[in-house]
C-alpha cells in the first residue's frame, strides 16, 4: 500500500487538534501526476509445457527493495518453477529501488508491454498473474482499464488492497495510535488534500493514485472488479498490518471470486504479516491449488 509518510503525517499534524472537517476543494484542477519509473525485466528464457501451457507472470509488491526482491520471492518462484511452470518475475514503476512507487497508469503499462513480450517469446496464448500488495492495483489497471483480461487466465492476488481500506494500519506502524480519523477519512473530508500533498512530493502523488478518493481508484474499484474471462483467487491475513482493516480490506466479494484468509487454511502455520505471506511455503502451495482449479 502506497498512502505512505507524507499522508500519515499530515493526518497526525490535524488529528493532534481536532477531527479533521470538510473542507472546500482548492480548484487546483486535477492530482498532478508521479513518474513512470523503471523496469527491471527478466530474461524469457523458459518453456511452457503441454501439462502447463501458460506462462506466470509475477508481480511483486511495493514492500522492501529490489535487491531484496530475489530473496522475498525464491520460496515462491521455486515452487511454481518445480512444479513446472515456466515462471518470471516483473518489477516496474522502479524510483529510488522502490517498486510501484511511479504514476499507476504508467505501470500497468509496462506490465502491459511485458505480457505482450512473454505471449510473443512463448508462443502462449494466455498467462497466468500472480501479484502482491501494491502489484495487484497495478494488474487490475491492466486486467481492468488497459483490456488485458483476455491475455490472462488467471490472477492471484495476495494481500491486495481492494474495497473499504482506510489507511489505518500505516499510522499504527508509525506509532500513531488512537487517532480519531484514518488517512482515508481525511482524504475525504478534504477534497484538496492528495493535489496539495501531490505537489509536495512525486512519491504523494503515487500514493494518492492509490487512495480510494483517487479517480483511478474509482475507476477500477465503483464498479465490478472482476472481467469476464478471468478465474480471480485472493488470500488475506488477518494479521495484515498494511492493508486494514483486515481481512475485509483485500477480500473481493464478487461472483466466482475464492476469497481464503491464511490463519483459516493454516491454523497451526507460523504467523504471517502483509509482506511474509509472500514468502511461506503455505502460501506457495496454495497458489499451486488455485492455478489447477
Amino acid at each position: 500500500m502506497r498512502i505512505t509518510a507524507g499522508l500519515a503525517a499530515v493526518v497526525l499534524g490535524v488529528t493532534l487538534t481536532a477531527t479533521a472537517t470538510a473542507a472546500p476543494d482548492s480548484g487546483s484542477g486535477g492530482t498532478p501526476t508521479a513518474a513512470a519509473g523503471t523496469t527491471i525485466e527478466p530474461p524469457i528464457d523458459c518453456t511452457p509445457t503441454a501439462a502447463h501451457p501458460n506462462p506466470v507472470v509475477v508481480l511483486p509488491g511495493g514492500d522492501g527493495t529490489t535487491a531484496q526482491t530475489a530473496d522475498q520471492w525464491s520460496t515462491m518462484l521455486g515452487a511454481l518453477r518445480d512444479a513446472g511452470y515456466c515462471t518470471v518475475l516483473f518489477q516496474g514503476g522502479i524510483i529510488d529501488g522502490t517498486r510501484w512507487a511511479g504514476d499507476i497508469p504508467s505501470e500497468a503499462n509496462q506490465v502491459a508491454d511485458f505480457i505482450t513480450k512473454v505471449r510473443k517469446t512463448t508462443g502462449a496464448d494466455k498467462i497466468e498473474l500472480i501479484a502482491h500488495s501494491a502489484g495487484t492495483i497495478v494488474s487490475n489497471d491492466y486486467l481492468k482499464l488497459l483490456g488485458g483480461a483476455p491475455n490472462v487466465n488467471h490472477a492471484v492476488f495476495i494481500t491486495p488492497e481492494a474495497r473499504g481500506c482506510d489507511g489505518a494500519g500505516l499510522l499504527t506502524a508509525m506509532g500513531i495510535k488512537n487517532s480519531p480519523v484514518t488517512p482515508v477519512q481525511l482524504l475525504q473530508a478534504l477534497p484538496f488534500l492528495p493535489s496539495v500533498l501531490a505537489t509536495l512530493s512525486p512519491s504523494n502523488a503515487a500514493a494518492m493514485e492509490m487512495a480510494p478518493t483517487s479517480a483511478i481508484y474509482q475507476a477500477i474499484f465503483a464498479t465490478q472488479v472482476t472481467q469476464p474471462g478471468v478465474t480471480y483467487s485472493v488470500i488475506a491475513t488477518r494479521n495484515d498490518q498494511l492493508a486494514t482493516p483486515a481481512p475485509a480490506c483485500s477480500l473481493i466479494d464478487e461472483p466466482g471470486v475464492v476469497n481464503a484468509v491464511y490463519e483459516d487454511l493454516f491454523p497451526g502455520a507460523t504467523p504471517v504479516d502483509h509482506s511474509l505471506i509472500r514468502s511461506s511455503t503455505d502460501t506457495a502451495g496454495w497458489v499451486l491449488q488455485q492455478l489447477q482449479r
